[in-house]
């Protein structure tokens, strides 16, 4: 059996383990092609390096004893590789290379499977942008191709993504089955609606209007105007009581991203009754533990016990 015969069976058998244990920790489902990139990493460590990106967040239970982590001082595993501003939908599965890059599955509903990859750079702006892949694998691949494109007529450079495109090969084949066996709710990544800063979820109907297209200007209320931004909270909250939450989900969203003190018991429980009121209780609960966490110096949280 070859070095990556082994690590895909290894990483396959312990799916089940790590599903249950996100499905315990988080209220939420896995997929399967996260075994397929933990194969990967286990196998060719050095060429995904090499390009910038590395297995970390919940793939981190993969590893040899990752099953046995815990929070360090007692913090909740959840906070693990979230940064301040990652929504709660967002869940961290990979490490880019500058900047806080970070590669999350993104759930809208935590009652199904993710409905896509999504990225942000948290050292930046850190907004949240849809990946166009349905796989981790599939965004290594489309990173090493736009790689090529832009430096790969210099021979050292293409040397340098070869090892990953030969790994990325010889793994396509298990990365297509276990896309085919989770039957993922793909919706197009240019489909979907956001914020000024982030992804918005999917809601089912009569949820209410979300009115996204005035998120610019409510940011910029919310810096500069605290009586329109008063204004605002308000008509959220009044929607949130009239059993229409899609509006205090945007608000609630916005006002997390934009992390003023000021705004942080009101963001939260416009975030929270939304989530609660649309049956999404996992995701209230994410954020909650967020909220009281957000000032942590280290997102590295899970460890050896």
């Amino acid at each position: 059996m070859t070095t990556r015969e082994a690590a895909l069976t290894t990483m396959t058998e312990r799916f089940p383990l790590v599903a249950e244990r996100v499905q315990r920790v988080f209220g939420l489902r896995l997929p399967r092609f996260v075994a397929v990139f933990a194969a990967l990493w286990a196998s060719d460590q050095a060429a995904v390096l090499e390009m910038g990106h590395s297995a970390w967040g919940v793939t981190d239970y993969f590893r040899d004893g990752g099953l046995d982590l815990v929070g360090r001082d007692g913090l909740d595993e959840r906070l693990h590789a979230r940064f301040r501003r990652d929504p709660a939908e967002f869940v961290t599965v990979m490490g880019g290379g500058s900047d806080g890059l970070h590669y999350g599955l993104w759930y809208d509903d935590p009652a199904g499977l993710p409905n896509l990859i999504a990225h942000n750079y948290a050292r930046d702006s850190a907004e949240t942008w849809p990946s166009r892949p349905p796989t981790l694998l599939g965004v290594l691949r489309e990173e090493v191709d736009q790689f090529l494109a832009d430096y790969g007529a210099e021979p050292e450079d293409a040397e340098r993504a070869a090892p990953l495109i030969e790994a990325l090969d010889w793994y396509a084949d298990a990365d297509a089955e276990a896309l085919r066996r989770d039957r993922l709710p793909r919706r197009e990544p240019g489909l979907r609606r956001r914020t000024a800063v982030s992804l918005f979820p999917f809601l089912p109907p009569r949820s209410g209007k979300p009115h996204l297209p005035s998120s610019g200007m409510r940011l910029e209320d919310f810096g500069k105007d605290p009586a329109k931004a008063a204004e605002w909270i308000a008509e959220a909250e009044s929607e949130l009581a009239a059993g229409r939450p899609a509006f205090a989900l945007t608000v609630g969203s916005e006002l997390h991203w934009l992390d003023r003190d000021e705004y942080r018991e009101a963001g939260l429980a416009l975030l929270t009754g939304a989530y609660r009121a649309l049956g999404r209780d996992a995701l209230a609960e994410i954020a909650e533990v967020h909220a009281a966490h957000r000032d942590l110096r280290s997102v590295q949280v899970l460890t050896e016990p």
